[in-house]
């Protein structure tokens, strides 16, 4: 029984050694993807209430309101800790049936606020690697004229 206790002797750590670096290789990965989940929904909610405001803003001024819009969207980033400068959008009024600047065509018969914000090149960060994705968040919004 001794001889069997002095073989095993050393295996644990042996063992542990193998699998800490994978544990925490996922963990960090884990908390890495949570991160970003948590930037993209951010940049959803801050391009909803920018589509919110510029849709009851009366009224809506060609320069004065494009700006106004995405200083919302841009207070809305930054109450998260996110860089309004490393986020790039586009805010419309667009009439109907008439294709924006965006590039977006609004067929819905009134007219629409369109929000569209994008976080180019998000860093995801792994232990060994990183991975950069495009972040992007569209919203719209019925026009209250």
């Amino acid at each position: 029984m001794r001889r069997r206790i002095k073989e095993d002797r050393g295996a644990a750590l042996v063992e542990a050694a193998l699998v800490l670096p994978i544990l925490l290789l996922l963990t960090l990965g884990i908390w890495g993807t949570a991160r970003a989940w948590n930037v993209h929904n951010t940049i959803d909610h801050a391009a909803r209430e920018a589509a919110r405001y510029g849709a009851t803003e009366e009224p809506w001024a060609v320069g004065t309101s494009d700006l106004a819009v995405r200083a919302v969207a841009d207070l809305e980033l930054s109450a998260s800790a996110i860089d309004p400068a490393d986020v790039t959008g586009c805010v419309e009024l667009i009439a109907d049936t008439q294709t924006g600047a965006c590039g977006l065509l609004n067929s819905s018969g009134t007219d629409q606020v369109y929000v569209r914000l994008l976080f180019p090149d998000y860093p995801i960060q792994f232990l060994f690697f990183e991975l950069t994705v495009d972040l992007e968040s569209t919203a719209v919004a019925r026009h209250e004229s």
